[in-house]
């Protein structure tokens, strides 16, 4: 049976208190008997009712922000005590599988002031995840039978909150959030900038505040910064998560008719989504208003014709390529260049190969963000009893990286299985979740020398 937390048990009493917020628990407890637990079953009606999950939202990042909570939080660290940096998917699921193997709840650092990683970087749905939205357990890498977004012991999971054929980044956020909240201790607002040895652990240097003790430390920061987040102004220039957050808000594309996107990757197709509309709808936004006229898409690698796309591009994306054709009045609203470019910030306006646009959207990539003592030179693989490579192991220290953040190279099977086909399959969620999971089962608990 599950049993729920005490800040859960808090969360589901105070929307049950809020009429306006718990109409969603309560229609979802006339089919309690479908799901495995009552808590369960409380927790999917708050999510799956909008101002549900807002309030919960809001209960969540109220209590994880407490200046009083964060120093008991900070003065109670140990030699003992596994500390995680990163708050995302990777988070949630080692600290869920450690707390349920009979472990004490690991400490999870979080820069940003609000918890959950990139796919909470906005309260509201902006972009989709790529894998398609299956109800179930999860599977290995290549097993197309499974969920291949689950979450392994999460209270809920995304596959739970929509009907969608995938779900959104704010589903899978909800889902993280609320492992979190089950399985962890929280501090958001804590950006980590060194961790150096400190005879049995380790010191964790936080900015602005005393260094913390722990005795092991997870690093899953994901998959890093934006690159060229130095040419983004945030007005007319904007990385990825600026402009995610710019839809996030009301009428985010009003008066804007010419973008341009740069980059090819999933964050590029996802911008780009957006712009036509496509992407998941914008939290208030009318076509009179926000219509984007035409997008300019500097991409090495794309295909430039509607019939490339569809031979060329997986399914997940294949909506785009009906845009790379004229519509019946002969407009065309989008098109591929396949050159790399780089903008420059004018006012008002951002200025690619000589051309204006009213937004430039910069999906090149991302790079590591660094922390003293913790660079990559000093990590190497770390495998299970069965040779699998689930995370790295740093060289001296007691400090394991996890997830994309690990690089870790595709396995054997996962080149049979042809998930190696795909270059973003190398950081996907169905990739490295079973490995965090597999090395949350297997490590043995932190003792003092």
């Amino acid at each position: 049976m599950f049993e729920p937390s005490a800040l859960i048990t808090n969360l589901l009493a105070a929307v049950a208190l809020k009429d306006s917020a718990g109409a969603g628990m309560r229609a979802v407890m006339q089919r309690e008997q479908d799901f495995p637990s009552p808590t369960q079953a409380r927790l999917t009606g708050v999510a799956l009712d909008p101002n549900g999950r807002a309030y919960a939202d809001e209960i969540l990042d109220t209590y994880w922000s407490d200046e009083r909570h964060r120093r008991e939080l900070f003065s109670s660290g140990s030699s003992t005590r596994e500390v995680i940096i990163g708050s995302g998917v990777h988070a949630a699921i080692y600290a869920a599988i450690r707390v349920l193997r009979g472990y004490p709840k690991p400490l999870v650092l979080e820069r940003a002031d609000r918890v959950g990683g990139n796919f909470a970087m906005t309260g509201w749905p902006t972009f989709f995840l790529n894998s398609r939205n299956r109800a179930g357990a999860g599977g290995l890498a290549g097993d197309l039978g499974a969920s291949l977004n689950y979450l392994p012991g999460a209270p809920i999971q995304a596959a739970d909150l929509s009907m969608r054929e995938y779900i959104t980044n704010a589903d899978m956020a909800f889902a993280v959030r609320l492992a979190l909240a089950q399985y962890a201790d929280v501090v958001p607002n804590a950006n980590v900038v060194s961790v150096n040895p400190d005879s049995p652990g380790v010191e964790i240097g936080i900015e602005g505040d005393a260094s913390l003790l722990a005795g092991r430390v997870l690093d899953a920061r994901g998959v890093g910064d934006p690159n060229d987040q130095d040419v983004a102004d945030g007005v007319t220039i904007l990385t990825f998560p600026q402009f995610m957050r710019r839809m996030a808000g009301a009428w985010p594309l009003r008066g804007v008719r010419r973008v341009a996107v740069i980059g090819g990757g999933d964050s590029g197709k996802c911008a780009v989504e957006s712009c036509l509309g496509i992407g998941p709808q914008p939290f208030m936004a009318a076509i009179g208003v926000d219509q984007v006229d035409r997008v300019d898409w500097y991409a090495v690698g794309l295909p430039t014709t509607c019939e490339r796309w569809q031979e060329d591009i997986r399914g997940r994306y294949q909506a785009i390529g009906r845009y790379l054709r004229p519509d019946r009045f002969g407009a065309r609203r989008l098109t591929v260049l396949p050159r790399t470019a780089r903008p420059v910030a004018l006012p008002g306006a951002g200025l690619v190969d000589g051309r204006m646009y009213d937004v430039v959207v910069l999906c090149t990539g991302n790079r590591e963000t660094i922390i003293d003592g913790l660079t990559v030179a000093t990590f190497e693989e770390y495998t299970t009893a069965d040779g699998a490579a689930v995370a790295r192991e740093h060289d001296t220290l007691p400090v394991f990286r996890v997830g994309p953040h690990a690089r870790l190279p595709l396995s054997t099977r996962e080149r049979t299985d042809g998930v190696a086909a795909i270059a973003a399959n190398e950081v996907s969620i169905f990739r490295t979740a079973p490995k965090t999971a597999a090395l949350a089962a297997t490590l043995p608990p932190v003792t003092r020398d």
